[in-house]
């Protein structure tokens, strides 16, 4: 197989295979080889991002992820994404593994948001992805005004990700949908999908009544043109 791209995915399964339906989705093929070429590494074991982020004494994901990368690497890819913002959190560990080039999910997102919009940004995202301050180092970098959960508001975050989605896969959309709400009513005028599985929730929105600015459709759109890319030059 040539000209094609690698998937680092299974941080959940649920999501991943959400990315997947979301990115076959984005165009209408006339026949099967006109379909992007690419492999995917459902890597459902490896050990919770946010658990380690959270606890250090707790199994570290890196080991798993260096892991794959050196298979990805025998393989060739001409570029890995990593449907996962949490993941993100060993990103430089990561990309001095492998020449290939892997595309920054948290950059993408936040470079993605026009420089003009002044607008207050609240941020859901799993604990770990909050901890580590992945979006918010870049969101105050380009200078925007950063909401972020307090602890009741984070649970119900929490729930969701993990006693929903992950656990029972729930997509509780009332709960979704309260979510934003509560960030709305703190002076969010959009709030940031800085995990998976709130991509997943976002997804299944009929309504969208609320302005998100999701990482995930974000990574899609890049992961998109660049595999169209790699179509052209088939």
């Amino acid at each position: 197989m040539k000209n094609f791209f690698a998937i680092l995915g299974g941080m959940g399964t649920l999501a991943t295979t959400n990315f997947l339906l979301e990115l076959n989705s984005r165009h209408n093929p006339t026949k099967d080889q006109d379909f992007f070429n690419y492999i995917l590494f459902n890597h459902a074991e490896i050990p919770d991002r946010t658990t380690f982020i959270l606890d250090h004494s707790a199994p570290s994901p890196l080991p798993a992820l260096l892991e794959d990368i050196e298979k990805i690497n025998v393989l060739q890819p001409a570029f890995i994404v990593i449907p996962c913002n949490t993941a993100h959190y060993f990103i430089e560990e990561l990309e001095k593994a492998t020449p290939i080039p892997i595309v920054n999910m948290i950059k993408e997102t936040v470079k993605a948001i026009p420089s003009n919009f002044n607008k207050k940004i609240g941020l859901a995202a799993s604990q770990g992805t909050l901890e580590s301050q992945l979006y918010e180092r870049e969101l105050l970098a380009k200078g925007f005004e950063v909401i972020l959960p307090d602890i009741v508001l984070q649970d119900k975050i929490n729930q969701l990700i993990y006693t929903f989605i992950k656990e029972q896969a729930i997509i509780n959309l009332f709960l979704y949908e309260e979510i934003l709400e509560e960030f709305h009513s703190m002076g969010s005028e959009t709030t940031l999908l800085g995990c998976t599985e709130l991509s997943l929730a976002n997804s299944h929105d009929p309504l969208k009544r609320l302005p998100v600015i999701d990482a995930e459709k974000i990574l899609l759109d890049r992961t998109f043109q660049l595999a169209q890319d790699l179509k052209i030059k088939v």
